[in-house]
């Protein structure tokens, strides 16, 4: 029995192979990457061979932007989180086959992720306004972590950076945890 192939079916199965490859491709080519890369100047490696003292001051000054960079690395990566969850909420509520009911859910949550981003942007900057180089808030559903650039804090430092947190977000102070980093 022979297999005859008519070109209706081959042009429908080319048909669905490029749409099957068209929406890998949106998949993986709208996905932002971020990278991060770190290098040494010419001049720089020169200077550090030269002297023992210039080695401890650019250990020293590396050891500093590891720890900034922990920061850094964390609210990028939090932007981006934050950035593809509200693009999805976008997505639903510009789809003209999703429900109104969930269209209205995720305006909701467009809403509260928005105002969740605002509280800690604002709980942020006023935690370095009370004196501290760096600090990272993140709003979990009941709890708020807070992460503080600091060299041993003081019980007065934690009371401030309660206060701001409580007078800002509304949490109560026993649902605050507070994490030292040097």
């Amino acid at each position: 029995m022979a297999f005859m192939v008519r070109k209706r079916t081959v042009l429908m199965i080319l048909f669905a192979l490029v749409l099957v490859l068209s929406i890998c491709m949106m998949f993986l080519g709208n996905s932002p990457k971020v990278t991060y890369n770190k290098q040494l100047n010419p001049s720089d490696l020169e200077k550090t061979s030269t002297t023992q003292a210039n080695t401890d001051d650019v250990n020293m000054q590396s050891i500093k932007n590891l720890e900034s960079d922990f920061f850094i690395d964390y609210k990028l990566e939090r932007d981006r989180l934050r950035s593809q969850e509200a693009d999805y909420l976008r997505e639903l509520i510009n789809n003209p086959n999703v429900s109104n009911e969930s269209k209205e859910k995720a305006q909701q949550d467009l809403i509260t992720l928005s105002q969740k981003i605002e509280k800690e942007m604002i709980t942020e900057n006023l935690i370095k306004a009370k004196g501290f180089e760096n600090a990272v808030v993140f709003f979990s559903d009941e709890f708020i972590n807070i992460v503080v650039k600091a060299d041993g804090l003081l019980p007065k430092d934690v009371a401030q950076i309660t206060d701001v947190a409580t007078k800002t977000t509304g949490v109560t102070v026993d649902k605050i945890t507070i994490i030292e980093r040097k």
